[in-house]
């Protein structure tokens, strides 16, 4: 995992930079129409036995996840995902606000994926919700 740079063997943080640069991947990833480049890059920044899972889908390894992106792409060609702010990180985990641009350039309300990583730096589990929280009024007591 070179690119993405290793914290220390059990670690149980790392710096934003770093996940920061591990995020970006991923999210490079989730552009990329090619299944072999789209599963090189995700074995930079990903384990094995990663999970993930959004409200459209749960897998429990980066080859599902491969598979997935592909069927995504698959439904609107041209379409791409673009971090929308920071990477907020503490610990082993993060997380970053994302959206989904059409190929037509209208654009998808920005969402967010909480990811935690493995010790050694690599992502271990997503979890995306799509689309803001609905505004609520504090409960009345």
């Amino acid at each position: 995992m070179s690119e993405v740079g290793t914290p220390p063997p059990g670690a149980r943080h790392f710096g934003t930079e770093q996940a920061r640069r591990c995020v970006d991947r991923y999210i490079d990833a989730w552009n990329e129409p090619l299944a072999d480049r789209r599963g090189q890059i995700l074995s930079q920044v990903m384990t094995d036995e990663s999970r993930y899972v959004d409200p459209n889908r749960e897998l429990d390894s980066r080859a599902g996840l491969v598979e997935y992106i592909g069927e995504v792409l698959n439904q609107a060609p041209g379409r791409r995902i673009l971090r929308t702010s920071e990477v907020d990180a503490h610990h082993l985990h993060c997380r970053f606000n994302w959206r989904l641009v059409h190929a037509d350039g209208t654009r998808a309300p920005e969402s967010v994926d909480f990811i935690e990583f493995a010790t050694d730096g690599r992502i271990h589990r997503v979890t995306g919700f799509f689309g803001p929280l609905t505004p609520s009024e504090a409960p009345k007591r």
